[in-house]
């Protein structure tokens, strides 16, 4: 595999992403949320050139005319209270299945430490599919340590969303 490069997405990078995204809910089993060219809109308005509801860095092959994505981290900052002080969410690492176990998600974990040590930031936390042994394994390397947090990830969306911002608060 040829050289690499991560870099910080800009505008235009999102929409050039999309595929990826899409190749990763497949990865995952996960259904599409909307059409693929719906989906690559949607992240190029929210993204980091667009509403900032999110930065993302992107694993890029050279650069030039040819250039394409082997992968990206996708991720929010975020503040808790007990640490006082900000940290990095990861909300989604992802690469492409060529470009696996060849440093390009190594790179964009240090990227994205590299970041939280330049802005004061004092963590990173992420979640990770409890089937896919893979990433466990990976992240394991990164992090060895991380079953002392003992904690669990819930979410609430769809339906039971809009049950639980209905329940009357008497």
């Amino acid at each position: 595999m040829t050289a690499f490069q991560i870099v910080p997405a800009g505008p235009g990078d999102m929409a050039k992403i999309g595929p990826l995204v899409a190749e990763m809910l497949a990865f995952y089993k996960t259904p599409m949320p909307v059409e693929e060219a719906e989906l690559a809109t949607i992240l190029e308005q929210d993204g980091p050139a667009g509403a900032g509801a999110y930065d993302c860095l992107i694993a890029w092959t050279q650069p030039g005319e040819q250039s394409k994505p082997l992968g990206f981290a996708m991720y929010s900052t975020v503040y808790e209270a007990a640490f006082v002080g900000n940290g990095i969410f990861l909300r989604d690492l992802y690469v492409t299945e060529e470009a696996r176990g060849k440093r390009v998600g190594k790179a964009l974990m240090t990227h994205l430490a590299q970041i939280c040590l330049d802005q004061g930031y004092r963590r990173i936390d992420w979640h990770a599919d409890r089937l896919d042994l893979h990433a466990r394994a990976f992240y394991e390397l990164i992090a060895p340590d991380s079953f002392k947090l003992n904690r669990l990830s819930y979410r609430v969306e769809g339906d039971a969303l809009t049950a639980l911002a209905s329940i009357p608060i008497e």
